[in-house]
């Protein structure tokens, strides 16, 4: 939905005034609420009977042990893509076969995309291999691709004012603070409820990726807010956030990534706001007021360290108070 306002904006440029577009973008924003909007995919179907019976499987198998739908979506996109331009079964794929795959691709995807994919059918093929459908995975032989990963930079604190700023009713800064204060994943606030809530102890039971359970909490603001924005809902629905129009229905995964980009939009900041963008910002102010790393990966819900890890490179800001502070 984000991507369809942006450019369905960006194509009245020159034709309304920068007036009229405000008023345009407003009313779209606010009838958007109810609406979950997606690009159509233009890949082309790969026939049923052209895929081995194996990937099938190892869907199922992928659906059994909990991941994502969102992953489950890349994952069969990636795979069929693949499978359907080499044309062999799989016990006949070769290391090259791979190769080629994925030199096709330079030039229309991004290097990060390619190794993505060509992760997607390692993992596929590794599988295989333990499950004894093949007798050895041949993208094992495939070195990872090389590239430039550009650095998320967090909200600082002045951008974070500009975002609160920027919400123009109870539900919008509810939210932000929300996101802000539980570090929460947008797939996680899209089905939690009330009942998830419990403001005696501040706790907030979420249920994420990997269908995994894990507790994270609630600061002042976002108790004050949350309660606040309760208070004024006319719903008799148990979703934390809701549509704020009939017939009342919690705010699905679009819906949400939509509100917090049209904040951004209005903040001014000067880049694309998103929910993972502001769970960065939480992490990072974490590390840098000296949360515990492997406390941070509890509260984040991280499986392995290292992803955790990322938030706590070093910065310069950090030695310098380091150097004040202990170089005396």
């Amino acid at each position: 939905m984000a991507d369809f306002a942006t450019e369905f904006i960006t194509k009245l440029n020159g034709k309304l005034t920068p007036e009229q577009m405000k008023v345009v973008l407003n009313e779209l924003e606010i009838f958007s609420d109810d609406y979950n909007i997606e690009k159509k995919c233009r890949d082309v179907a790969v026939p049923d009977d052209l895929l081995p019976a194996c990937y099938k499987v190892y869907m199922v198998s992928k659906k059994i042990e909990g991941m994502s739908p969102q992953s489950l979506i890349t994952y069969k996109c990636y795979l069929e893509q693949f499978l359907y331009a080499v044309g062999k079964p799989v016990e006949k794929i070769t290391a090259n076969d791979i190769r080629l795959y994925l030199y096709g691709l330079v030039g229309k995807n991004s290097d990060h995309t390619i190794d993505t994919k060509r992760i997607v059918i390692n993992t596929f093929l590794d599988w295989c291999c333990r499950e004894y459908y093949i007798p050895e995975n041949p993208c094992a032989k495939i070195h990872a691709i090389k590239y430039e990963e550009k650095p998320r930079e967090p909200l600082d604190g002045i951008e974070m004012e500009m975002v609160r700023d920027a919400c123009v009713d109870l539900r919008e800064i509810a939210m932000i603070e929300f996101f802000y204060s539980t570090g929460c994943r947008v797939s996680e606030m899209a089905i939690l409820k009330k009942e998830d809530i419990d403001f005696s102890t501040k706790e907030v039971r979420l249920f994420g990726k990997g269908r995994k359970h894990r507790v994270s909490y609630l600061n002042a603001r976002a108790e004050y807010t949350l309660q606040k924005y309760w208070t004024t809902r006319k719903d008799d629905t148990d979703a934390v956030f809701c549509t704020i129009r009939k017939p009342y229905h919690a705010l699905q995964k679009q819906a949400i990534e939509q509100v917090i980009h049209n904040i951004g939009v209005r903040s001014g900041i000067g880049r694309p706001l998103f929910p993972h963008l502001i769970r960065h910002t939480t992490a990072t102010n974490a590390i840098d007021h000296g949360m515990d790393v492997t406390d941070l990966q509890k509260l984040l819900g991280h499986t392995r360290i290292s992803t955790t890890m990322i938030y706590a490179k070093v910065t310069q800001e950090n030695v310098r108070y380091s150097h004040h502070r202990y170089v005396v």
